[in-house]
């Protein structure tokens, strides 16, 4: 997860570490989050930054909880606040109310957590199987991506409404780029652009092989893509998209 403030913060979900560079991509600390003995299977943490509020949250599926890093400090530091989420994946973090948006996979469900108490506050019935998370926080409109089935579902913070866009199968990450336009990664090697007005696929892009988690980055406007199948980045040129 880049921030555009204070660097670029890795999940590395083998060791229960999270890894923190400036923004000259210097590795500046490795903050041990904990987790279970033994060998973790992948895809155990994933983070999301608040540089408004100086946080980044890290999602550990091996603890059941979310955890926080304070990221003004010198070194980053874990911080002793948590909250206990079961099964949580996808993190994503509303930079207007500053609440944190949480996948878990295991319960088809959405948990919100307030950034001032640490406590869940919402639990939201979505699609199966919900991996990845991206918010449009002009548009007020949190996605979601239902691995286990063909859909995303689309959570409007302002009214709490849930609605499905049909994207074709097993969409795994998600990522929002500044115009609204929503991009979805899926195992046929594809990311698909969804059109939030019309809810329509208006793209499909040829990445590597088992694309997962994406980002978007404001500076270069682009949209990365983690290939989790030949181990490669794709960068997709939103201008050019």
């Amino acid at each position: 997860m880049a921030d555009p403030q204070f660097g670029v913060y890795v999940a590395n979900g083998g060791n229960f570490t999270v890894s923190a560079l400036d923004r000259f991509h210097a590795l500046i600390a490795t903050i041990d989050v904990g987790g279970p003995p033994g060998l973790p299977p992948p895809d155990m943490l994933r983070v999301a930054v608040d540089h408004l509020m100086s946080r980044a949250y890290v999602a550990n599926r091996g603890l059941h909880r979310v955890s926080v890093i304070g990221i003004s400090s010198d070194p980053p530091a874990l911080s002793l606040d948590f909250t206990d989420v079961e099964g949580p994946l996808g993190v994503a973090v509303d930079p207007v109310s500053h609440r944190v948006f949480v996948t878990q996979p295991d319960h088809n469900t959405i948990s919100v957590i307030d950034a001032t108490t640490h406590d869940v506050v919402r639990s939201i019935p979505v699609g199966p199987h919900p991996t990845g998370i991206a918010i449009d926080s002009q548009k007020r409109r949190v996605y979601v991506a239902n691995s286990g089935f063909r859909t995303v579902s689309v959570i409007d913070t302002t009214t709490g409404g849930v609605a499905e866009i049909d994207v074709g199968q097993s969409p795994t990450g998600v990522a929002v780029d500044s115009h609204g336009a929503v991009y979805l990664s899926h195992p046929d090697g594809l990311v698909r652009v969804i059109d939030p007005g019309s809810a329509g696929v208006i793209a499909r892009i040829p990445v590597g092989s088992q694309p997962q988690s994406l980002a978007f980055e404001p500076h270069s406007n682009r949209v990365y893509v983690a290939n989790g199948g030949d181990g490669t980045v794709s960068a997709i040129d939103v201008a050019g998209s």
